[in-house]
C-alpha cells in the first residue's frame, strides 16, 4: 500500500487491542509468521472497511489462513460465503 510516510506512522483504527501502524502491519503481513498474519487479518475483517482490507492482502491470501483466524461464527460463516469456501460444521 502506498501512504505517505506520516500516515505510516499513525496507529490504524481497525486494531482496537494495540497500537499498530500501517509499516508495522505491513512487516507482519509480508515478513511475520503465520500467527502474526492470522492475527492482523482477523483484526481487518473483524473492523475494518470493506475497502481498507483489500488495500492489505488480496482474497486468496485471506482464502489461505482462513481456518486459522480468530473470527465468531455468524462472521467466520458471512466471509465464507462471500469468498467462496467451504466450510465443515462442528
Amino acid at each position: 500500500m502506498a501512504t505517505s510516510s506520516s500516515h505510516q506512522n499513525q496507529p490504524l483504527y481497525f486494531f482496537p487491542e494495540r497500537r499498530v501502524t500501517a509499516e508495522e502491519l505491513d512487516l507482519m503481513l509480508n515478513g511475520g509468521s503465520r500467527s502474526e498474519r492470522c492475527y492482523a487479518v482477523s483484526c481487518m475483517l473483524r473492523y475494518a472497511q470493506w475497502e481498507d482490507i483489500w488495500d492489505y492482502v488480496s482474497r486468496d491470501e485471506v482464502r489461505d489462513l482462513f481456518d486459522d483466524l480468530d473470527l465468531p461464527d455468524s462472521l467466520r460463516a458471512a466471509w465464507a460465503r462471500m469468498l467462496k469456501i467451504e466450510t465443515v460444521a462442528t
